[in-house]
């Protein structure tokens, strides 16, 4: 049976508006909806094999990925390449360098725009694909082969949950 290393990219879940927020952004938790849209992650990801989970240090990306850890049994690692500010290259050198699969990586919305790129310019994701809802996932796996396929696991949308 051929190897399949699995990322799990996960985009932090709702935290409220940030122009309402007057401290600093780093610390900017999850709205009652994010809360939702982290609970939703566990069910979502119920049949991957997660062992590591690492996110951005920013509260509202720990909060997002801490119930998954839980039922799992791991901690959540902070990672200072997730965070909004750091450098891309240096996260894709560091995620290509450390194939320790299965994991999931949890950060922000400006590094799921950069970290996309490559994948849509390949044609691996459809122009409908360019932006990742918060509290979204992306699931990457990459075979031994060098194929690699892109699933999109979309949030708990509590608009849709309410129909």
């Amino acid at each position: 049976m051929a190897k399949v290393e699995v990322v799990i990219l996960v985009r932090h879940a709702h935290a409220g508006d940030k122009a309402h927020w007057h401290q600093d952004d780093a610390l900017r938790p999850l709205s009652e909806w994010g809360l939702a849209q982290a609970a939703s992650l566990v069910r979502s990801l119920a049949e991957d094999d997660i062992s590591v989970v690492l996110s951005s240090p920013a509260v509202r990306c720990r909060l997002t990925v801490e119930p998954l850890a839980a039922v799992r049994g791991v901690s959540v690692q902070d990672h200072l390449l997730l965070a909004k500010d750091a450098p891309i290259e240096a996260l894709l050198d560091w995620v290509l360098a450390h194939r320790s699969a299965p994991w999931v990586l949890c950060t922000h919305g400006e590094v799921f725009q950069v970290l996309l790129d490559p994948a849509r310019s390949s044609g691996l994701v459809s122009a409908l694909a360019m932006e990742t809802e918060k509290g979204a996932a992306w699931r990457v796996k990459r075979h031994q082969n060098g194929a690699t396929g892109l699933q999109y696991l979309p949030p708990f949308d509590r608009r849709r949950a309410a129909r």
